[in-house]
């Protein structure tokens, strides 16, 4: 494909990307998709060969635009605890600058749609399997510096993460207020500093 092909086809899934992650899946029909995105209906069937596949690939161009932007400091090989504060940071400040707030594409598609299914809740697996070994791997560096206390399971601490990034854009797609959310953020960074070994414990928290 042309470089200015590519390009107009990237735009055109992006579209579709943004009328996903407002509406979910099964609020958004094809005619909508043909009118918001200028896909013809036969592009939707032809290149795509379905909304199904159509959403699958909105899916993963959500986590080339937007899941990597989030990934990016966890996804350096040196990073450690301040890598997670700052994720955590970086996924608050996007929570609560828009005006509608609309959460987070695979999360929402986590509970909205993986469970009947099947392709799509790989995909879905997929990001939080990536998700959860990055803040292992954050955990493992941090230990293998002396930033962590001994005694912490790195495991249990990178499920726990996990589970915390699903609650709060959870959170993030409700009627919660802004305070709500940056309190639960603030709780999930106490909870990384209270990792810290007793030699690390006079840094200063990161945000």
């Amino acid at each position: 494909m042309r470089t200015t092909d590519r390009k107009r086809s990237d735009a055109k899934l992006d579209q579709a990307v943004d009328l996903f992650w407002d509406r979910g899946y099964y609020d958004v029909s094809v005619d909508e998709l043909v009118h918001r995105t200028g896909l013809h209906r036969a592009a939707v069937y032809g290149e795509f060969g379905s909304r199904q596949r159509l959403f699958e690939a909105s899916l993963r161009r959500y986590r080339e635009r937007v899941v990597a932007a989030f990934f990016a400091e966890l996804e350096r090989p040196e990073a450690g605890l301040a890598a997670i504060e700052r994720f955590f940071s970086t996924i608050l400040r996007a929570a609560v600058r828009p005006k509608k707030r609309i959460g987070c594409l695979m999360i929402n598609t986590a509970s909205e749609v993986s469970p009947n299914i099947r392709s799509v809740a790989h995909i879905v697996s997929s990001y939080l399997d990536d998700l959860r070994a990055r803040f292992q791997h954050a955990c493992i560096n941090a230990r293998a510096r002396g930033e962590i206390r001994r005694g912490v399971d790195v495991d249990q601490v990178a499920d726990y993460l996990l589970g915390s990034v699903l609650g709060f854009w959870t959170l993030a797609r409700s009627p919660a207020s802004t305070s709500t959310l940056r309190h639960y953020v603030q709780g999930v960074l106490t909870f990384v500093d209270g990792l810290r070994s007793r030699s690390d414990d006079t840094r200063a928290l990161r945000g």
